[in-house]
């Protein structure tokens, strides 16, 4: 047993060595346990039998091993390694805190999660908008037979582009090449931002097109 350490390390090296003395064994008698770790501990250790049964009694209320009775025997099972006790266990307080954050972590998650597809809900409800103002603005032409021809696809990929830059360039473009959409566009962008107009944009040019009802 070593000594200078604190009552918490000494009861885990303790632990460690009590499931060490298991060896390869599963299960082993509680008088043939402790001899093991009589034996595995050498001279320093001063442990007597009822302080090693205190202390497989308390590794029970752990999970580290469990009672059984075995050819009308006390005996033992290991359920864990050493390896498995080496770090700290948690104080009360502090497995307290560790679900608390946790729990705080997970609303924020849903939180966001939740405010993500009202995002895309949004933009999706906007991509409509948008595709049906430039159907409407834009002149028809006799061959025209969806509403995906190139160049309302050439603009919202114009509008994107001069968005990126800035608002006013976003302006400027409507204004220069499709000015039947100045008003309502601009409207578009005053009541949801440049950030969803933005989204709605790239919806529509990714091939997450959504068409209008007809």
């Amino acid at each position: 047993m070593s000594y200078g350490l604190d009552a918490n390390d000494l009861e885990r090296e303790i632990e460690i060595g009590i499931v060490g003395a298991f060896g390869w064994a599963v299960i082993e008698f509680e008088a043939v346990l402790f001899q093991k770790y009589i034996v595995m501990s050498g001279p320093k250790s001063l442990i007597t039998e009822d302080m090693f049964r205190k202390y497989l009694m308390d590794m029970e209320a752990k999970g580290y091993v469990s009672p059984l009775e075995f050819q009308g025997k006390k005996a033992w099972r290991r359920l864990v390694i050493e390896s498995d006790i080496e770090e700290p266990a948690m104080t009360p307080e502090e497995v307290k805190e560790f679900i608390a954050k946790a729990q705080t972590a997970s609303k924020k998650d849903k939180k966001r999660d939740a405010a993500g597809e009202h995002r895309i809900r949004d933009s999706k409800k906007l991509a409509e908008s948008i595709i049906r103002t430039l159907q409407q603005v834009m002149p028809k032409t006799k061959t025209q037979k969806a509403p995906w021809e190139p160049s309302l696809i050439d603009h919202v990929e114009g509008m994107h582009r001069a968005l990126i830059e800035s608002k006013d360039e976003f302006l400027r473009y409507l204004k220069k090449n499709i000015p039947r959409a100045y008003e309502p566009m601009k409207k578009m962008l005053n009541s949801n931002g440049e950030e969803i107009i933005l989204l709605s944009l790239r919806m529509i040019e990714s091939g997450q097109r959504v068409y209008p009802p007809s």
